[in-house]
């Protein structure tokens, strides 16, 4: 893909500096012709020695230092409309709080907080859910402030605990607990509590029934929702492969595109009740005994796979500027074109496909050179930033041989 037109009446601006902020900034490039900043204490490499946009360094992402970051750049670009766009939650939370104070010349189109909290808590999440008729997994909500000791789970072994918010665990998360945790018995339960009440952590988490199936049973649901309150862009995949990497453990890295019609109808449904603006993703897991379809987390974001929708057929940023900055009315765009969306090397990837069908489908793909990594940039092939894509890629087969070695029943 590559703008049919440069536009130099938009700057775009992206916090991050992981794959997920440079698929952002390659959406940004190909839409608009132009080199993205991104914003971040550091970056990596494919970023750092890349063509297609310039770095911004600040000391810490907080209030102060973006603000200052963000003023800078717009005193010296007055004269454009600056697109701010940024890819986690604990950075979505960030930009909640200095909404208001941005410069006058920022567009940065994110849910208002009460949309952002209704989706955020997956306790909050699950009766939104409810609601619309979206099947959700049996949850109980355990409170870790306090010393008050914790009843033992109505749930039948195994389970799945994970923080009821992602933003308020990050902290937590980056002293080596888990993103989300197995559990087979009681007493590994009671252990994780008492370790995250030792490291201080005070929030919510929640105790889910174990849906089965191996990566290939996860979905993602990709959507933008315009200031109207109605569905722009719409997108969702098959997933491969995910990481299983404790911090990074359920991000997708190989996916196969699909359509979700009725998912897709519903989700906006539930997003319109709450007055939602902006990109949110879903993930869904199917299962494997009744194809039931259980929505496990909204991000309120667009997706650390967002390049899976340019894989589709649609530019996502593309989107957000018809809207957000143009005013355009259109109609939905559908990202449908069949297509494998990948980053890692295809030779790992097939390693975990079980499924005949799914893999004469992914082969298929490939044959046809219907594969797309945003890594893999024909615009932005300098020779460090291909061995740091080739670096990155050898360090997943490492990964995987650690954390991962074999595809399971239940994906841990």
């Amino acid at each position: 893909m590559s703008a049919t037109t440069t536009r130099t009446d938009i700057l775009p601006v992206v916090i991050g500096g992981d794959i997920g902020a440079y698929a952002l900034a390659r959406e940004c490039n190909e839409a608009l012709g132009v080199k993205p900043i991104l914003i971040n204490t550091g970056f990596i490499g494919a970023i750092s020695h890349s063509k297609i946009l310039t770095t911004y360094t600040v000391k810490a992402l907080d209030d102060i230092y973006l603000l200052e970051a963000l003023t800078s750049l717009s005193a010296n670009a007055a004269e454009k409309t600056i697109l701010l766009i940024a890819n986690t939650d604990q950075l979505i939370e960030l930009l909640e709080r200095v909404y208001d104070q941005l410069p006058a010349n920022v567009v940065c189109p994110i849910p208002s907080l009460d949309a952002f909290n209704s989706v955020c808590d997956k306790a909050t999440f699950s009766q939104l859910c409810k609601a619309h008729g979206l099947e959700v997994p049996q949850t109980e909500v355990v409170h870790l402030a306090g010393t008050d000791a914790i009843k033992p789970t109505a749930l039948s072994f195994p389970v799945i605990a994970k923080p009821a918010e992602s933003a308020s665990y990050y902290s937590t998360l980056i002293k080596g607990f888990k993103k989300v945790y197995n559990i087979n018995n009681q007493s590994e339960l009671d252990t994780l509590w008492s370790n995250l009440r030792a490291s201080g952590f005070a929030g919510d988490f929640l105790v889910q029934q174990l849906i089965g199936g191996d990566d290939t049973y996860m979905d993602s649901i990709t959507i933008y929702m315009d200031a109207d309150g109605n569905a722009r862009m719409l997108g969702a995949a098959q997933v491969i492969l995910e990481d299983h990497a404790p911090a990074m453990l359920g991000n997708p890295v190989a996916m196969v595109i699909r359509e979700k019609p009725e998912l897709w109808a519903k989700v906006e449904r539930m997003l319109q009740s709450i007055g939602y603006y902006g990109f949110a993703n879903f993930d869904v897991k199917r299962d494997p005994v009744d194809g039931k379809e259980y929505f496990l987390d909204c991000n309120p974001r667009i997706g650390r796979n967002s390049y899976y929708n340019c894989a589709g057929g649609v530019n996502p940023m593309q989107v957000l500027i018809n809207e957000a900055i143009d005013g355009n009315s259109e109609d939905v765009q559908i990202a449908n074109k069949p297509a494998l969306y990948t980053l890692v090397p295809l030779s790992l990837m097939r390693k975990y496909i079980r499924d005949p069908k799914l893999m004469d489908e992914v082969n298929r793909l490939i044959s046809t050179n219907n594969v797309v990594n945003p890594q893999h940039n024909p615009a932005d092939k300098g020779a460090k930033r291909l061995l740091d894509v080739v670096l990155t890629e050898g360090n997943q087969i490492r990964k995987f041989a650690k954390y991962y070695p074999e595809a399971t029943d239940t994906s841990f």
